[in-house]
């Protein structure tokens, strides 16, 4: 059914970029129709090491909806020129690439950034050049108070344990005294979203029988999920990325512990709820995990996914959408030129209705830099051999 819908949208998005080809080039570099020159905009994430098959799926979405976007014409008749770096998660190679984005290719404002480590480092660059960052993945430190020249994608991750906790809640109402487990990928990121779950359970009275860390450099999670099993929880809650998340859930399997574990926004909607089809995985998603939907934006999310030839569902494609997306509308209201400071300005008057493609508005103020404020889950229904959505825009929350 949805290879059936994707090659539709393709053969629309066909026909409407012949019919737009006299006007415009299509691509991301060129000069406008309008003349003076084009928009520079960068994006700096992993391509290349250990989480580049998210980076990759990041940078196609951050391209797609530019492509797209140039393809009818640009930004107030300006074409968006996207400079893409590459910074293998090594923090040092991206501190270095944002510095030459910003100071050599004079962009207004850079996107990516897989992994918060990267993000923190180069949110000093963006201070000192006046430039936005926007970061598919942020500690808590860069967000409260409010950086002035950093951006979150979307909700921050410390705030994901407030929808986490509350779909883990719901699904253990029947226990009078339910057993959580908390098991993380340990990012600074992720560290807080740990806290906010440890908060949140030693509130409601409940059991934290495990609390488990896996190192940055690890690659399955077997000695964790030993551990959260032998402690026979009624709920997991935390933060693992797909192949981790695959590992876990393969764990329990095997021990024939039939509990939930309830995923963060790090975990994909392909390579995690799809290649498991497990009905005791939960995913958050605050961005959309499958493009579908008859809304304007979500029409276009699904033309530029098939402009690009990219599946929409492709791992951290819509963070990057979603993050070129929140840009472009900064650079929209900023008009042309626009230099990073400049859209700085504007992105703190951001309020954007994404008819779907985020879960709520896309908000910016001058006090607060994360995108949405709230998130949905998807989960797999076996009696329908589809996802489906569990439970629809939970507010966000840290604890406190």
């Amino acid at each position: 059914m949805y290879q059936a819908r994707f090659t539709a949208v393709l053969a629309v998005a066909v026909v409407t970029s012949v019919t737009l080809a006299a006007c415009s080039s299509g691509s991301s570099s060129g000069s406008a129709s309008g003349g003076g020159g084009d928009y520079q905009v960068g994006f700096n994430s992993d391509l290349s090491g250990k989480y580049s098959l998210n980076g990759v799926g990041q940078r196609d979405g951050y391209k797609a909806y530019f492509d797209y976007v140039n393809s009818k014409g640009g930004i107030n008749g300006h074409k968006v020129n996207v400079n893409v770096t590459d910074d293998a998660s090594d923090v040092t190679r991206g501190t270095t690439n944002t510095t030459q984005l910003m100071t050599a290719k004079k962009v207004s404002a850079v996107g990516g950034y897989i992994l918060s480590n990267v993000c923190g480092a180069a949110a000093t660059i963006a201070a000192t050049n006046k430039v936005p960052i926007n970061c598919g993945s942020l500690a808590e430190d860069l967000l409260n108070p409010a950086k002035p020249f950093v951006y979150s994608a979307a909700i921050s991750q410390n705030m994901e344990a407030g929808p986490i906790f509350n779909m883990g809640k719901t699904l253990v109402a029947d226990k009078p005294a339910p057993k959580a487990a908390i098991i993380i990928f340990a990012s600074a990121a992720s560290v807080s979203l740990q806290q906010g779950l440890e908060r949140y359970v030693k509130s409601a009275g409940w059991n934290l029988v495990a609390n488990q860390s896996v190192p940055l450099t690890a690659t399955d999670v077997s000695a964790q999920a030993a551990t959260i099993i032998a402690a026979k929880p009624d709920v997991i809650m935390g933060s693992l990325y797909d192949p981790l998340a695959v590992s876990m859930m393969r764990a329990l399997k095997a021990a024939n512990l039939s509990v939930p574990f309830v995923d963060y926004d790090g975990a994909t909607y392909k390579s995690g709820l799809l290649a498991l089809k497990d009905p005791n995985f939960y995913l958050l998603s605050a961005k959309t995990a499958d493009g579908v939907g008859d809304t304007q934006y979500l029409k276009d999310y699904q033309a530029a996914a098939a402009m690009a030839g990219k599946d929409p569902t492709t791992p951290f494609f819509n963070t990057g959408y979603v993050q070129a997306l929140e840009i472009g509308e900064g650079l929209k209201k900023c008009g042309y030129p626009c230099d990073g400071a400049k859209l700085q300005t504007t992105l703190d008057t951001l309020d954007v209705d994404t008819q779907g493609v985020t879960s709520g508005n896309v908000t910016y103020t001058a006090s607060n830099h994360e995108a949405v404020h709230s998130a949905s889950f998807y989960v797999w229904d076996a009696s329908k051999n589809a996802a489906v959505v569990a439970a629809k825009d939970l507010p966000e929350g840290d604890g406190k």
